[in-house]
């Protein structure tokens, strides 16, 4: 464990008491470590409280155990000190450690590669940097919008973080579990979204089938994901404003909700923020901008394509909202030399981060006479979906960040600012993110059309 150093007088008020304000450092960060953030235990007998002071900032009062979210490349040092009743406080501990660039000592989950990514299109993505994901595993939680209530959302299918679960923190994402996407240690973010569903027939009949207390059954509709060979890239990273260097890295622990969950027939959402579409229209923002808001009825053995982009421009400040919105916004268009840019009100141009999905329509999930997509539905609709009322309309996605701040930093600046197109999460320096892997696979029933109780 990282050793401490005591500090003798240095102005603290130190009074003639009986109070034991000893400090004993339980947890620090190693000596040499490539973490961009770090833990502390401490306790200190008689203590009321603590101080601390990071990189010689002033003190703040502090208690543990204790997260720092992000600390900085290089040498890092944490001064902490017990505080009395009666305001006394005891001799500081010195905690000092060093931030390496795990682009330059390396790690287990960069793996060298000598392909090297090809410039961005014209009129396609300004710079992007994609990666697959397996599925993790899904239940009926939701860290951002139910902090702590298990079972309170519908169902929800994750990708990312293993360990995803009501109870999830930004401290939690980063010190537990692996990741079914690319990267694992050096991605521990999560991805989630409303699970597809789709009816259950008989592949005989034809019969709707039903559940164990009666109601029409449901089967969850599987992403095509998590192959690195064969996957569609499933998470975009990428520019959302034309001025490049202007964009910055997503702040660690950044929540955010793209789309809404409460959509109803009449509201239909914009499809530049979410949209359905069927593989084999080809559609294409600049050349055949092809979308629908609903799922569209594909024929097997078509896939039915989903995309979500998540808001690209922050206020700077907070890394969440009341409605998990207000603090990010969409960029805006208002011609001139600057093109599209972030509004005054979110000045703060970061990464935008966009899911696309794509779903097999094969004879397990469609009628065997009609043979398409019709009739499949979001856990999250809360309409009914009939012949002539698609599902689909509450389409949204959750995001939490726990990227390694040092690899985003390198995907920012060698694949977005350098307008690469970067596939299969090749980092465009001579390396590429490790595989995907399986996470836990869970998958709960079906309740209430995928609403929950």
């Amino acid at each position: 464990m990282q050793s401490s150093d005591t500090e003798g007088d240095n102005g603290n008020k130190e009074t003639d008491t009986d109070s034991d304000l000893t400090l004993s450092i339980e947890q620090a960060p190693a000596d040499i470590t490539h973490l961009r953030y770090a833990e502390f235990d401490f306790s200190a007998p008689d203590a009321a409280g603590f101080e601390c002071s990071l990189n010689g900032d002033t003190y703040e009062s502090c208690s543990p155990p204790m997260f720092i979210e992000s600390v900085d490349l290089g040498n890092n040092d944490l001064s902490i000190r017990a505080v009395g009743t009666e305001g006394e406080t005891g001799e500081t501990a010195l905690i000092r450690w060093t931030v390496d660039d795990v682009m330059v000592t390396g790690h287990e989950d960069l793996i060298p590669t000598n392909i090297s990514p090809s410039a961005v299109t014209e009129g396609s993505w300004r710079g992007i940097f994609r990666i697959n994901c397996d599925f993790a595993h899904s239940s009926y939680n939701d860290p951002i919008v139910f902090p702590g209530e298990e079972g309170a959302a519908h169902l929800h299918r994750f990708y990312g973080n293993t360990e995803v679960d009501e109870n999830t923190t930004m401290a939690s994402l980063y010190t537990q579990g692996e990741s079914s996407c690319q990267g694992n240690q050096l991605n521990l973010s999560s991805y989630w979204n409303p699970a597809l569903l789709a009816p259950v027939y008989d592949q005989i009949t034809g019969e709707r089938q039903l559940d164990a207390i009666g109601n029409p059954a449901w089967q969850v509709v599987p992403a095509v994901v998590g192959n690195d060979d064969e996957a569609h890239e499933v998470f975009y990273y990428s520019a959302g404003v034309d001025d490049l260097a202007s964009i910055q890295p997503l702040p660690p622990g950044l929540r955010m909700i793209a789309g809404e969950s409460t959509t109803q027939p009449g509201a239909e959402q914009d499809t530049s923020v979410v949209r359905w579409h069927c593989q084999t229209w080809e559609s294409d923002d600049a050349l055949n901008p092809q979308f629908s808001a609903t799922i569209p009825e594909c024929e097997e053995p078509d896939r039915v394509r989903l995309d979500v982009f998540f808001p690209s421009c922050w206020d700077g400040e907070n890394l969440d909202s009341t409605d998990h919105r207000s603090h990010m916004a969409y960029p805006v268009n208002e011609g001139g030399p600057e093109g599209t840019q972030c509004p005054s009100s979110h000045p703060v141009p970061v990464i935008r981060v966009s899911y696309h999905y794509a779903f097999g329509v094969v004879p397990q999930f469609t009628h065997p006479d009609i043979k398409t997509s019709a009739g499949w539905r979001l856990a999250s609709d809360m309409y009914e979906v009939t012949d002539e009322q698609a599902g689909g309309l509450s389409l949204h996605a959750d995001w939490f960040n726990a990227w390694h701040p040092t690899v985003l930093e390198t995907i920012l600046e060698n694949c977005i600012q350098g307008a690469l197109d970067c596939h299969d999460g090749n980092l465009a320096n001579g390396y590429r993110l490790s595989g995907t892997q399986e996470g836990t696979q869970v998958e709960p029933d079906i309740v209430n059309r995928g609403l929950g109780m």
